[in-house]
């Protein structure tokens, strides 16, 4: 988690230098801006894809600077280890200054990549500002996909052996047939 949000420190600060210079932010990031992410809890299932939203409002008087914000996901319980890379290519998004009284909403859909219970939240943060504002926490509950018919084989694994079968004794009664005219004398 630490390493994804120096990551998202150093990306925010990268990409929004050209935009940020000369905005530098007297009041913490944390006490104008609040962010939300919704929905607040979602149960999929492994291999299903889920949108989430997450909106940025300015509660200050002034425009905010330039701003990106960050997703992240994590396993509180340390059961699984989580890359967010895998559930989404991308995991920053620049939304630029929000004005006072103003929200920006960004989406993302994400494809959890193992079960497990994960929080994800997501940080807003601008160059220049040495504090950053985060949302509240969205669970993700995924259930692990057990299924007799994955991808829908099962008729085709079953119907597969039965064609055989039939095949296999329409030959041997054939061949049965054969033999039997053979060896019976004609006349």
């Amino acid at each position: 988690m630490i390493r994804h949000l120096f990551f998202a420190l150093g990306l925010g600060c990268a990409l929004l230098a050209p935009l940020g210079q000369g905005a530098a932010a007297a009041t913490p990031l944390a006490e104008t801006i609040s962010i939300s992410v919704d929905p607040a809890n979602v149960d999929v299932v492994l291999g299903e894809n889920f949108d989430l939203t997450v909106t940025v409002s300015n509660d200050g008087t002034e425009p905010t600077p330039a701003l990106v914000v960050h997703l992240d996901i994590t396993d509180p319980e340390q059961t699984t280890s989580v890359d967010p890379e895998d559930w989404t290519p991308t995991l920053s998004q620049t939304i630029g200054p929000v004005g006072a009284g103003e929200s920006i909403t960004v989406s993302w859909n994400l494809q959890p990549i193992s079960p497990g219970s994960f929080a994800t939240y997501a940080v807003a943060l601008s160059p220049g500002v040495d504090t950053i504002a985060a949302s509240n926490v969205l669970q993700v509950n995924v259930s692990d996909q057990r299924t007799l018919n994955p991808g829908g084989i099962l008729p085709v694994s079953l119907a597969a052996p039965s064609i055989v079968g039939v095949l296999l004794l329409m030959q041997m009664r054939f061949a049965r047939k054969i033999r039997k005219s053979e060896a019976s004398p004609l006349g």
